[in-house]
């Protein structure tokens, strides 16, 4: 049994190290290759390319990398073949992997689509070309099971594999002086937002600030002089977040990982100009952070371009927005009991078994 993997950002490398140790554990003799990150691999994942490590975001700085990203499918496609690939795992990173997907088909393989691309959000038209080019769409938000069917379409949610990471953790500590910094995995990110957070540091002393530093951009952080209560974190999010009073972070996978854990948070966001104007000419829904998609109301603040300041921030942190404790527990509720083993494994097993 050979399945291949193809996960695009590191957000998609942690969702899907959790599906990968699930497979090795429902069959050891398994193999799993592909292009995933060190999260995949150290769930059991050979890998032979860490696409997750030079992840590719906005619509200008995608449009810059046009020749390496189709140098880059034609290497996958080499590697997919030479593997002797039965069952291709794709994971979210839509304008690569549905490419892959249609190749893929037409060579009479099958097709497993880990967490869809949001077409509720935007580019619908890739509805289509989803459903003709995979076996199967498993997702990890509760709400689009019924978005598809609105659509006429059958997916399968299957749990969230942070749900199962974090089950019965709470971290949060009211004050507690420690805010945890999350910037993101993609060095334009974080050289948007660390100056603001560098800033704030600044006019707070009494509070220790974490910031997460994402595998991706260890070896490409963005030099500078940080003010001394600014703490550099090499570690898991899970790890850096125990005790924490509030938390800042970059739209994405954290914003559900640090409700999942139990803190507070306010999401922040600085994007290319140039790629924000287009999105929203194109985004179709109220929110940007997953708590606030999937509770379908802001439960948490977002902040986007000029609102992400000192004064903005400051503010909310010294207000201690505890209120928000009781919306976590209402989207633990939301998220459900549905899991990897149970759910997503014996859909994969049984196109293996094909």
């Amino acid at each position: 049994m050979k399945v291949f993997w193809i996960a695009g950002e590191p957000s998609g490398d942690l969702q899907a190290a959790s599906l990968v140790r699930a497979l090795h554990e429902a069959n050891p003799k398994m193999e799993q290759a592909g292009w995933g990150g060190s999260q995949m691999t150290a769930a059991g994942m050979k890998q032979w390319f860490d696409l997750p490590g030079q992840p590719f975001m906005g619509f200008v700085e995608v449009a810059l990398k046009v020749k390496t990203i189709l140098k880059l499918s034609n290497q996958v496609k080499k590697d997919i073949q030479e593997f002797g690939t039965q069952v291709l795992i794709l994971v979210d990173y839509a304008g690569f992997n549905l490419r892959i997907a249609e190749w893929a088909k037409g060579k009479g393989m099958r097709v497993v689509y880990f967490i869809p691309p949001k077409i509720w959000a935007w580019k619908e038209r890739r509805l289509d070309a989803l459903m003709q080019h995979s076996d199967e769409v498993l997702s990890i938000l509760p709400f689009e099971e019924s978005w598809y069917a609105s659509k006429g379409e059958e997916i399968h949610y299957v749990g969230n594999p942070l749900m199962e990471k974090y089950v019965d953790l709470n971290h949060y500590l009211p004050a507690s002086k420690k805010i945890v910094l999350l910037p993101g995995s993609r060095v334009q990110e974080i050289t948007r937002l660390i100056p603001v957070f560098n800033a704030l540091a600044k006019e707070l002393t009494e509070y220790t600030f974490h910031v997460v530093r994402a595998p991706s951009v260890r070896d490409r952080w963005p030099k500078g002089v940080l003010e001394d209560n600014i703490i550099i974190e090499d570690r898991e999010i899970v790890e850096v977040t125990q005790g924490a009073e509030f938390a800042l972070t970059c739209s994405g996978t954290a914003s559900l990982e640090i409700a999942l854990l139990g803190i507070p948070q306010a999401v922040v966001y600085k994007a290319n100009a140039v790629s924000l104007a287009i999105a929203k000419l194109l985004v179709k829904v109220r929110y940007m952070s997953l708590p606030n998609l999937i509770m379908d109301q802001a439960i948490v603040p977002e902040f986007l371009q000029g609102d992400v300041t000192v004064k903005n921030l400051r503010v909310l942190i010294e207000s201690s927005p505890s209120e928000q404790l009781i919306d976590i527990q209402r989207l633990h509720s939301r998220m459900g009991k549905r899991s990897l083993i149970k759910d997503a494994v014996p859909r994969i097993l049984a196109l293996l078994n094909d």
